[in-house]
């Protein structure tokens, strides 16, 4: 932003949905260290449902029988993934910050997609302030201490991650939220849950049963009709 001397102007709406973003990053990385990846993989990905209910509520969208469909299968597939059992026992505190990090994450995408122009920089720039500071938040409520500024190999590895790998993937995402209804970005974000799901069982040895494979296949099929859904009108256009 310095470089290209982009002022950091951005409008309450997209502030507030950003920072929301930079919460849902914070809470997803928390919750993998809480609970099975694949668990919290699924379970995020209900963030397609909370984004078709904001859309339906706050932005006018007609409710259509694929997204009563979608809703159903996403919402039937974290049943799965959860063993099928709805028992709150059952449910531990890395899945309830899964959850909480879709919610955010569907939020913050509505209110950056609705909330006018801004440069995609300084949307991640807020993004990652927000993420950070949530980040230490959690840390804080879990009494860990802040960790340390030398530049020790476990440092400098983070630094260089988060340079090289999520801050482009940030910017990326935070330009499609621009652009694109948040509930066929999110959607279209569950094509992770494969990738998700075969390296939880591959290299954590995690469970994945039969009931995770009806829930992965549930999920990621309500993507794909969602996906079809919305371009459907563009190819008639086209």
């Amino acid at each position: 932003m310095m470089i290209r001397r982009i002022p950091p102007v951005i409008p309450p709406r997209i502030f507030l949905g950003a920072a929301l973003v930079g919460l849902a990053f914070a809470s997803y990385s928390v919750a993998l260290t809480l609970s099975d990846v694949v668990r919290v993989i699924l379970l995020f990905y209900l963030a397609p449902a909370w984004s078709k209910i904001i859309e339906w509520a706050f932005f006018g969208q007609p409710w259509r029988h694929s997204a009563t469909l979608t809703l159903g299968a996403s919402l039937l597939g974290a049943f799965f993934v959860l063993g099928g059992k709805l028992s709150l026992s059952a449910i531990g505190l890395g899945d309830v910050i899964a959850i909480t990090s879709g919610i955010s994450w569907s939020i913050g995408a509505a209110l950056v997609f609705s909330g006018g122009k801004a440069e995609a920089s300084t949307v991640t720039l807020v993004t990652t302030t927000g993420a950070m500071v949530f980040s230490v938040l959690f840390g804080w409520s879990f009494g860990e201490a802040l960790p340390s500024l030398a530049l020790d190999p476990a440092t400098v590895q983070s630094l260089a991650l988060g340079l090289i790998y999520l801050t482009p993937i940030l910017f990326i995402t935070l330009w499609s939220a621009q652009r694109l209804p948040p509930a066929l970005l999110s959607f279209l974000f569950t094509l992770e849950i494969v990738a998700g799901v075969s390296s939880g069982a591959w290299l954590l040895d995690e469970t994945f049963g039969a009931m995770q494979v009806i829930g992965c296949t549930l999920i990621v099929g309500a993507a794909v009709v969602e996906a079809v859904a919305a371009l459907r009108p563009q190819a008639k256009i086209a």
